[in-house]
């Protein structure tokens, strides 16, 4: 039986999102953003009550590529989080004792999603205890990556930390087969 329709799309829709994000900080960190045009009043006339953002919020080059990079972050910890969740639907359960790679896939997904499910705008490694302080091991398309978080305990989350996001993306398509695989 192949992956819940709806698990895939939650994950496609997620790093869509996320695409979306990362180009949007490239558009606005080449300041092609046209401030003048985006940065205006603009009034939501909603059903039961209205809602207004004035001027001013982004009529910085700094401010808009502030706001671009948390939008990352955000879109970011989302996919981890629904990386995880589509590992629960799947009934696919976190061995924390087992050192096969499909399985430190799975427990590495856990802890990036614990990083972001904490503190989204200030994600922070937890890595406790000797069934995470260690190297992960996971299959990634043609290769093995190996993520070291041995010492990574209370550290800000960083993106290089897992080999940037080109390595994330890959770790979305082994999830996506390994999801598969077991339903």
């Amino acid at each position: 039986m192949k992956a819940n329709a709806v698990t895939i799309v939650d994950i496609d829709q997620a790093f869509r999102q996320l695409e979306f994000a990362i180009k949007l900080l490239c558009h606005c960190e080449l300041d092609h953003l046209d401030r003048s045009t985006f940065d205006t009043d603009v009034t939501l006339l909603l059903e039961t009550e209205n809602v207004g953002f004035p001027n001013g919020s982004f009529k910085t080059l700094e401010s808009v590529v502030m706001a671009s990079q948390i939008q990352v972050g955000m879109a970011f910890g989302v996919s981890a989080i629904v990386l995880d969740a589509a590992y629960e639907t799947a009934g696919v359960r976190k061995n924390l004792h087992s050192r096969l790679a499909a399985d430190d896939l799975r427990v590495f997904v856990y802890i990036v999603r614990c990083a972001f499910a904490h503190n989204v705008a200030a994600p922070r490694w937890q890595i406790r205890g000797q069934d995470f302080a260690r190297t992960f091991l996971l299959p990634l398309e043609d290769a093995v990556l190996p993520i070291d978080l041995k010492v990574r305990d209370g550290e800000c989350f960083e993106y290089e930390h897992i080999g940037g996001f080109a390595q994330w993306f890959k770790v979305k398509n082994a999830v996506i087969q390994a999801i598969d695989g077991a339903t």
